[in-house]
């Protein structure tokens, strides 16, 4: 019965570190794949992280290109507003220019009484 004893004794102890052993390399295994979550998780964070920033810098150029062209379009408004007025001014002043007053007697005789009647 001795040799029974140690025999099985001897079967169960290896058994034993045999599932240790294995106990030993499901831990390992699981804080390795642990760590790789981790790793990509960071990853993952940063990447959000960059386009956020993107975005924040994309929105910022747009607003500013818009500022611009707002200002360019009121710039361009003004110009041509100012050109057209410089414009119909000239074309005033040319037919001022070229309307003839002449007087006659009668017109005279009223021009007169206009301007005298309020002494």
């Amino acid at each position: 019965m001795t040799k029974t004893k140690t025999k099985t004794n001897s079967s169960s102890i290896s058994s034993q570190e045999e599932y240790i052993d294995s106990l030993r390399q499901i831990k390992e295994t699981e804080d390795k794949v642990q760590g790789e979550i981790e790793n990509y998780r960071k990853q993952i964070e940063q990447e959000i992280k960059n386009l956020q920033l993107d975005l924040k810098n994309s929105i910022d150029i747009t607003k500013q290109d818009g500022k611009k062209m707002v200002e360019q379009s009121i710039e361009d408004s003004k110009n041509k507003a100012f050109a057209e007025s410089e414009k119909i001014i000239s074309d005033a002043k040319n037919k001022s220019k070229s309307i003839s007053f002449q007087l006659d007697g009668q017109m005279k005789k009223e021009i007169m009484n206009i301007i005298f009647s309020g002494i």
